[in-house]
């Protein structure tokens, strides 16, 4: 099974952490954030591709052509449009199904076997505060993004259909781009999408989640 492996943003809200280090380069107990991500996935996967921007040469000089035998192959993102954005730059090369990961969150392989028992589904974790666009889930399935307490991990098992829904826009900060969970709330319309309550789940995109992920792994 293919994966593909989302790492080509600047890392804002780390900074000034990101400023000369790539943010899935950023040390977590004894190494880097992006090393957990590719331990949590599971034993199928045979081929990999990481989408890459800020501060890219450095990414790649750490993982080079491979990971445990495990091919690596690297997509530019220039200009940054999200994360549907980035899946869709790869839309000849992928077959179905397919693993999107974050490479900035952390899972556990087990919660990542469970998603790619399905043919298309969305990882998502209860949260303890309430949320803007969380992810409703009725009889096993996403519904839609709505006010709630389930966090959308940023971990999906795609297959074609992906695109054939044109990428939903939205707007972070000051720019637009193509969200990813978006987009599946418009397939969720005319496909079922299963949704996968993960276990373990930690997001590294703040200075405080950073130091949360520490306390949590490190002891």
């Amino acid at each position: 099974m293919q994966a593909v492996i989302l790492a080509a943003g600047k890392g804002a809200r780390l900074r000034p952490l990101t400023h000369e280090t790539p943010k899935p380069l950023i040390d977590i107990c004894g190494k880097p954030l992006i090393a957990h991500v590719l331990s949590a996935l599971p034993e199928n996967v045979d081929e990999l591709f990481v989408v890459v921007n800020h501060l890219r040469e450095d990414l790649m000089a750490y993982l080079g052509t491979a990971w445990r035998n495990t091919p690596i192959r690297y997509v530019i993102q220039e200009p940054l449009s999200g994360t549907a954005g980035a899946v869709h730059l790869l839309r000849s090369h992928l077959r179905r199904p397919f693993l999107v990961v974050n490479g900035d969150d952390l899972y556990r392989k087990e919660d990542l076997e469970r998603l790619c028992a399905h043919d298309l589904a969305l990882l998502y974790h209860l949260s303890d505060h309430d949320l803007k666009a969380a992810a409703v889930i009725e009889q096993g399935h996403f519904r839609e993004l709505a006010p709630g307490r389930n966090a959308v991990c940023g971990a999906y098992l795609l297959n074609d259909s992906f695109f054939q829904v044109s990428p939903v826009e939205i707007h972070v900060s000051e720019f637009t781009e193509f969200g990813l969970p978006q987009t599946l709330a418009v397939l969720a319309k005319t496909s079922q999408i299963a949704g996968v309550q993960a276990n373990f789940w930690l997001p590294v995109g703040t200075a405080q989640e950073l130091e949360a992920a520490r306390k949590r792994l490190c002891g």
